[in-house]
């Protein structure tokens, strides 16, 4: 695989600005052991590039943090036979791939997958943004043993997958979730070493396809009377708020953020997503605990203080109401 990144300014091969095993097709092998690497790549036009490439039997993720200086285009004049999965976290990225129809906008806090057994993909990026994302590869035929049928949306990628024609999941990136974001931040921190490191990436990689595939399966729900446009900007806020439900939020700033006035994102908000705005960020704020408490040796004080409770129970009681039971109850279920 042949891999070039133009700017205005120069043009570079994937061998001058990553390692060439970045781009090998060796990842498919099933009898290769399961490997981590990570490398830093530093370039006076494109940025400087943190990677970390996990490579296991049928899969691999590959999570980078970009740091770009100018604005470029990443072109990939070469076929790929495998499925591949974008989950954006930070920045934007618009990419045109050979077959499809329309360029994908990647934005922050978005996923999509692609199949492009067609050569040729251009990836768009600006200059001075930080970008980070989680690239999943998928076998082909691991995918296909993994999607199953019965349902419209798997069988159409199925008579393309058998007739090689390119596909992306969605023809809008869709919305990456709060239980999606934890299973992204697991992949790109693993803490444990040994075998047992490498089951848990490969329960995560593959929890995290699962998802994708039945929110795809889900279709989006209609706007109904609100305005397309209107419909995006309420999408975008809650996408925004996917990665900024930490912090305080008002109505007013809401509606700045996404050029809608109070009203519309009250109504709107509520019609499109069948919860409000702040019921929402609640939502995203409880599951973020029961993440925290499932997973990590955070203490509920801890935990309390950092979702903005003054005491820790006011948090308690608030996490029972929304999940029937306490802090405690939850740790020892988990």
């Amino acid at each position: 695989m042949t891999l070039f990144l133009t700017t205005n300014m120069t043009t570079l091969t994937t061998a001058e600005l990553f390692q060439p095993e970045l781009m090998t097709p060796s990842w498919l092998a099933t009898n290769r052991a399961p490997s981590l690497s990570a490398f830093v790549s530093r370039h006076p036009a494109a940025g400087d590039v943190e990677v970390t490439d996990i490579q296991l039997p049928f899969m691999r993720a590959i999570s980078m943090n970009w740091q770009t200086r100018s604005d470029f285009s990443l072109v990939d004049p070469s076929p790929c036979d495998g499925i591949h999965i974008n989950f954006m976290l930070s920045g934007a990225m618009d990419s045109t791939f050979s077959g499809l129809p329309a360029p994908l906008a990647m934005r922050t806090g978005t996923h999509n997958l692609i199949h492009t057994p067609e050569a040729g993909h251009i990836n768009h990026i600006s200059g001075n943004q930080h970008l980070q994302m989680l690239l999943l590869q998928i076998d082909k035929s691991f995918f296909v043993s993994s999607l199953g049928e019965g349902d419209a949306w798997s069988d159409h990628l199925l008579t393309e997958l058998d007739a090689e024609r390119p596909f992306a999941g969605s023809a809008a990136p869709s919305m990456i979730t709060p239980h999606m974001l934890g299973l992204i931040r697991d992949t790109c921190n693993p803490g444990q070493r040994g075998p047992m490191r490498n089951l848990l990436l490969q329960s995560k990689m593959l929890e995290l396809l699962s998802l994708q595939l039945d929110q795809f399966r889900t279709p989006e729900k209609p706007a109904g009377n609100i305005p397309a446009h209107e419909a995006d900007k309420l999408r975008q806020l809650k996408a925004y708020l996917d990665t900024h439900f930490l912090e305080d939020h008002s109505l007013a700033g809401l509606s700045r953020y996404c050029a809608l006035n109070e009203f519309k994102v009250k109504k709107g908000f509520k019609q499109l997503f069948d919860t409000t705005v702040f019921q929402y960020i609640r939502q995203l704020r409880m599951q973020h605990a029961g993440l925290l408490l499932r997973n990590s040796p955070v203490s509920v004080d801890e935990i309390a203080d950092q979702l903005g409770y003054e005491h820790a129970q006011h948090f308690s009681i608030a996490f029972k109401k929304f999940t029937g039971h306490t802090p405690t109850q939850y740790q020892l279920r988990a």
